[in-house]
């Protein structure tokens, strides 16, 4: 009866408790588990492109009126900016103060960190190619690669054309509504099985790296939830 009340956020904590459990009993199994984490992230991605694609075609060609599109757009972009300030801000307190992430190294050994590092000092950051950077080539590569900014500014421009069209634009809008609720639902199925992709992750963490990788990982956690 117990088990039956329980909801998503309950089986997500047995789950985290499991996979601390089985990694610090039996942590050459736990090392095995490390698939069921890859099939839980694998499987969000997966539903991030089409979900984005569809919401943002319905939420701007389903408004129908260029004049509201706009306003919304303009307070759409006003919010985007003072929220990014203030989180700016937020995140460079909290960082500086807690250090979040101090300690987490998941990596066998720090050539990737190395190389990051290498690669990042190289050379300024040139903004103007990144504003280029934004148009994709080829929508399809696109969203292959999981390119957030190139999907948007694609959906954006599709949505406005579609709400353009009016009458001939509105089957793909309407198809976009019901692509956009597909893929809720479907991310409602995807969560389903979240308790088993966080007893498989955390299941390999521990037996990996060590129960005393917990600490620094929950602060990080904690801190970002905060």
């Amino acid at each position: 009866a117990v088990l039956k009340r329980l909801g998503l956020s309950g089986w997500i904590v047995i789950g985290l408790l499991a996979g601390v459990l089985v990694g610090s009993v039996a942590p050459d199994f736990a090392k095995q588990l490390k698939p069921l984490g890859d099939v839980f992230i694998r499987m969000i991605k997966m539903i991030v492109v089409p979900l984005i694609f569809s919401s943002l075609v319905m939420g701007i060609a389903g408004t129908g009126d260029f004049k509201k599109l706009g306003r919304l757009g303009g307070k759409a972009i006003l919010w985007f900016e003072i929220a990014t300030t203030i989180a700016l801000f937020v995140g460079l307190f909290v960082v500086n103060v807690f250090e979040p992430g101090v300690g987490v190294n998941l990596t066998a050994t720090g050539n990737a960190v190395d190389i990051a590092n290498k690669a990042a000092a190289k050379g300024e950051m040139d903004h103007i190619q990144m504003l280029v950077n934004i148009i994709p080539t080829n929508i399809v590569d696109a969203m292959a690669r999981g390119d957030m900014l190139q999907i948007i500014f694609f959906s954006c421009m599709f949505a406005i054309a579609a709400a353009s069209l009016g009458k001939e634009g509105k089957q793909i809008v309407d198809l976009s509504k019901s692509i956009a609720h597909i893929m809720f639902r479907v991310t409602h199925y995807v969560m389903y099985i979240s308790p088993i992709g966080i007893f498989g992750a955390i299941a390999y963490t521990v037996g990996a790296f060590g129960i005393e990788m917990l600490i620094p990982l929950l602060k990080l956690v904690f801190t970002l939830y905060a």
